[in-house]
């Protein structure tokens, strides 16, 4: 399978505040964290077969591949990777472009404007499930976007979007994964923010958001990596030295969603009955997956393999 033209893929490090040390430091280096960094897509040397096992915490629901959207058949801009799997539909002036992803022949285009696409929802958002997906913005965006989400009536029962520094309140620009528990416009919600071992929003990025039904957890990876920000505390009170400062968390406990009946949707999130927060650039293979993968699985994801099989990453968990 022939290589993205994608001119930029180099991986960059960022400086995270670390309470209590008095300084900076830096953050969600890939070596220190077991992922090793990647300059273009690689090309896998071991076959993956389904993993029929259980999910983390004892979760009875096996992990299973669901849907793969791989965007590189032209003349089936939606098509899916699945036997049987639902297609996505374009609308709004989405584009599928040779050349413009990250892996394989080609990524999705949205303007940022009205682009997205859509599908049935290929898993049970009430119970255990992962979605991960290569994302690229077209600018530096100020406004907050949207990845993917799943829709219901009112709002969306989890959505993952970029968030500008401007509008975050951990001090930087950040990626959240957010769980509503009711289909309502003041459900309550929680959210997963990671804020570090991540490239610049307009390099390659990869993102997997990771529900564990049994255990009420949301995890957000970036680059296969649960990155942290905490706050500065340099007189050592025990309190942030920017009152306004909220640490960068990308796990969230008590985490329960209602089934989302609508549809998947890559590009733009629901809210109040209506869609927004259009995304901007460009993402690339769309993977849902029925079950919470391990940390090693998203890893290896993350990895930037070329020709991956669409099956459930056979990989060993850490003891």
């Amino acid at each position: 399978m022939a290589r993205s033209t994608a001119a930029s893929r180099r991986r960059r490090f960022r400086l995270i505040r670390v309470a209590g040390l008095g300084g900076l430091l830096v953050g969600a280096l890939p070596g220190l964290l077991g992922t090793s960094a990647w300059a273009t897509p690689r090309t896998p040397t071991a076959v993956t077969t389904t993993v029929t096992g259980q999910s983390p915490a004892g979760d009875a629901v096996p992990r299973e591949v669901t849907a793969r959207w791989e965007f590189d058949r032209e003349a089936e801009a939606g098509a899916n990777s699945v036997p049987d799997g639902p297609a996505m539909t374009l609308g709004g002036g989405a584009k599928l472009v040779p050349g413009a992803g990250f892996l394989g022949e080609g990524g999705l285009l949205l303007d940022g404007k009205r682009g997205y696409a859509s599908s049935t929802v290929p898993v049970d958002t009430g119970t255990s499930f992962t979605v991960t997906a290569w994302v690229q913005t077209s600018v530096e965006s100020t406004r907050r976007m949207t990845l993917v989400s799943a829709a219901g009536n009112t709002t969306s029962s989890f959505r993952v979007d970029f968030v500008p520094a401007r509008a975050h309140r951990a001090g930087g620009a950040a990626w959240e994964a957010t769980m509503a528990r009711t289909d309502t416009a003041g459900s309550n919600t929680v959210s997963a923010v990671n804020a570090g071992g991540w490239n610049s929003g307009t390099d390659w990025n990869h993102l997997a958001v990771v529900y564990d039904a049994p255990a009420q957890q949301l995890h957000l990876y970036v680059n296969g990596q649960l990155g942290t920000a905490p706050c500065f505390d340099d007189d050592r009170d025990g309190a942030a030295d920017d009152p306004q400062c909220v640490p960068a968390v990308p796990w969230a406990d008590h985490a329960r969603s209602f089934t989302a009946q609508r549809s998947l949707q890559v590009g733009r999130a629901k809210s109040r009955g209506t869609f927004g927060d259009h995304w901007s650039g460009a993402i690339d293979d769309v993977w849902a997956f029925r079950g919470a993968l391990s940390s090693e699985q998203i890893n290896y994801l993350s990895s930037g393999w070329v020709g991956l099989p669409t099956e459930v990453p056979d990989i060993p968990e850490a003891g």
